[in-house]
């Protein structure tokens, strides 16, 4: 059993914690990112298993991997990086990690927001470039304002605590909306009335076909002028020339945004210049606590699929075609 990571493995802080990994196959860490989709194949192609972290499993790269059988995608919004029906059709069993790391992603969303309401991250700048400018950065306080969480799932729900602690009041809108995701106080609305009530539209959706651009322009102009919205799902879920087109024309009193259409974002990337955007580099997942549960629960995805069992599999049609 070849097993192989193929991007490196920033992601392992003691080597002992491939340990349980080893213990299941010949392990096979590739140094330092792919150079390009050649160099990809080349370190992906007689893998059994691979454990993915970032690069494009393409129908192309797929058709080049006669021996895969099962991919551990490292993290939650696995429709960025495997083209799941192709792997699907070549029986190739597809696994994710959810709630690896909620309440770290909740945590950076809930200090994105309070940066950008206090302008925390401007104020910095200002004052290391040698400026005293305390009348220029008025903020807003937080408690009693109301915050619009889009998707309830364990970001959400952590989020929808977060913001309880800090005395706001909750909305929000799931594609599942059952009684249980209402916690916290939350009051579950149409996604039309959350984007109009909400001082604080925060994202917490995966992205599939069906939320692909979701986040529309007409639902971005529901918000009011003083409203802020922050994005720590995926970029892809909203129409990103709409919504710079709105905080441009000052229609949105500002955004937070850790994902983005294209990482790393290029030097042209339209966010970049906008006075009320503050950006992350696709950070919120990163803390020490989540980066080890989420390789835990890959390597217990990759034992069950060894054993015949089934943890987290994001296609089962997958077995149906292998047979």
């Amino acid at each position: 059993m070849r097993i192989v990571i193929p991007e490196g493995a920033e992601f392992v802080q003691k080597p002992e914690h491939l340990d349980p990994l080893r213990k299941l196959g010949e392990v096979v860490i590739c140094p330092g990112g792919p150079r390009d989709k050649a160099d990809f194949i080349a370190r992906v192609k007689d893998a059994d298993v691979v454990i993915l972290d970032y690069s494009l499993m393409d129908e192309e790269v797929l058709a080049q991997c006669r021996r895969l059988r099962f991919v551990a995608f490292l993290g939650i919004g696995y429709a960025s990086c495997i083209d799941i029906d192709a792997a699907t059709r070549r029986g190739i069993v597809v696994s994710n990690t959810p709630d690896y790391g909620a309440t770290s992603v909740a945590e950076h969303a809930l200090g994105m927001i309070l940066a950008l309401t206090r302008h925390i991250a401007t104020a910095y700048v200002s004052l290391r470039e040698g400026r005293w400018e305390p009348g220029r950065f008025q903020g807003r306080e937080l408690r009693g304002k109301v915050l619009g969480l889009v998707g309830l799932g364990p970001i959400g729900q952590e989020m929808a605590r977060l913001g309880a602690g800090i005395g706001m009041e909750l909305v929000g809108w799931t594609r599942r909306a059952t009684p249980d995701r209402a916690r916290h106080g939350l009051v579950l609305l149409p996604l039309e009335e959350v984007f109009g009530r909400a001082d604080v539209v925060s994202i917490h959706l995966s992205l599939r076909p069906e939320t692909e651009h979701l986040v529309s322009r007409a639902l971005l102009e529901r918000m009011r002028p003083e409203a802020y919205f922050v994005n720590t799902a995926r970029a892809r879920i909203v129409d990103t020339a709409a919504l710079a087109d709105l905080l441009r024309a000052g229609r949105i009193a500002g955004a937070a945004l850790d994902v983005h259409d294209e990482e790393p974002v290029p030097a042209s990337y339209v966010f970049r210049d906008l006075p009320n955007v503050l950006i992350t580099p696709h950070i919120g997942y990163n803390t020490a606590e989540a980066s080890l549960n989420m390789l835990n629960i890959a390597i217990a995805t990759v034992a069950a699929h060894l054993k015949g069992e089934r943890l987290n599999v994001v296609n089962p049609a997958a077995f149906d075609h292998r047979r």
